[in-house]
């Protein structure tokens, strides 16, 4: 009797791929050409071979400076991704990045989801455009590695030499740093975040020896002060598989980042924009599918904050 239903199907299954691929109609053909956005055309062209077919792609200004994009693609290994990138232009004076912070305390030892992070910082003279996850952090919601707002430290140890991090200076540059260059840079630090694996190093996308497929968060810079930060969807055959380490720092290096570094990733994946100038409720909207709960968002330790004082 199993193998009958098991016969069925099959047969029915072997029914509706030939229908599909015999009904002109029906049967899209999708290419590796045609994105309609100039970060989308990057990623296409530059990646390395990653991007296997492209789907959709689509941009929106947040303000002068900051531009989101949302695409989506097979990879070369032919598994969907959705992924989000975040381009942040810190030569535009009114613009900056900020550590986030439950409830805006800067404690230690706890955690809240970024949108109320967000909210909690969100004032007139310093608006909150755009925030994401930040760094992997301990049950009790310690952060793995540094942690600094307002040019305070909140934390100056790693957990081991694996640690990396971001950080804003006091002079408004965005720096990515490694375990070893942590001291060379302490007492410049205005905000940061730390994070784990490094992908870029001087325009070098590094080897990895994981290969998992995870939902991630990442963060690049470039050489005049360009902050990319992307988000791949995860662990949803047919919405979003996630993505390698390698496959983010090949997607850095097109966006033009020459140094870029993996935040935490998995639930804790978050992408979120404003989409409301104003400061009535509901005025961010999380664009992405966190993987806790079916898309509740996680309770972070920290995140980083992309701010405008106008």
């Amino acid at each position: 009797m199993k193998k009958l239903i098991y016969d069925s199907v099959l047969l029915l299954l072997v029914c509706l791929l030939w229908t599909a691929c015999n009904n002109d109609e029906d049967l899209t053909v999708f290419s590796t050409e045609g994105a309609k956005t100039e970060l989308g055309q990057k990623i296409i062209a530059g990646s390395d071979g990653y991007v296997g077919q492209y789907f959709s792609d689509s941009t929106y200004t947040l303000a002068p400076g900051v531009q989101a994009l949302e695409m989506k693609i097979l990879s070369s290994t032919g598994l969907a991704v959705k992924m989000f990138v975040l381009e942040v232009d810190l030569k535009e004076a009114h613009l900056t990045m900020k550590a986030s912070s439950p409830n805006e305390e800067g404690k230690l030892k706890t955690k809240q989801q970024m949108t109320l992070q967000a909210l909690a910082y969100d004032k007139s003279g310093s608006r909150v455009l755009a925030a994401v996850n930040g760094d992997f952090f301990a049950k009790d919601g310690t952060p793995q590695g540094i942690y600094y707002r307002n040019g305070t430290c909140l934390k100056g140890t790693m957990t081991d030499n694996v640690c990396t991090f971001f950080a804003i200076t006091k002079n408004k540059r965005a720096i990515i740093g490694s375990y070893d260059e942590y001291d060379s840079y302490k007492e410049n630090i205005q905000e940061a975040v730390g994070g784990r694996v490094r992908l870029m190093t001087n325009g070098n996308v590094l080897p990895q020896t994981v290969t998992a497929l995870e939902p991630r968060t990442a963060i690049g810079v470039t050489d005049d002060n360009v902050v990319y930060i992307l988000v791949a969807d995860g662990r949803n055959f047919w919405y979003s598989n996630g993505m390698r380490y390698a496959e983010m720092g090949a997607v850095m290096k097109a966006l033009g980042a020459k140094n870029a570094i993996n935040l935490d990733g998995g639930g804790s994946s978050t992408f979120i924009i404003r989409k409301i100038a104003g400061f009535e409720d509901g005025r961010f909207a999380i664009r992405n599918w966190p993987y806790d709960n079916g898309g509740v968002e996680r309770e972070v330790a920290n995140g980083l904050l992309v701010v405008t004082d106008n």
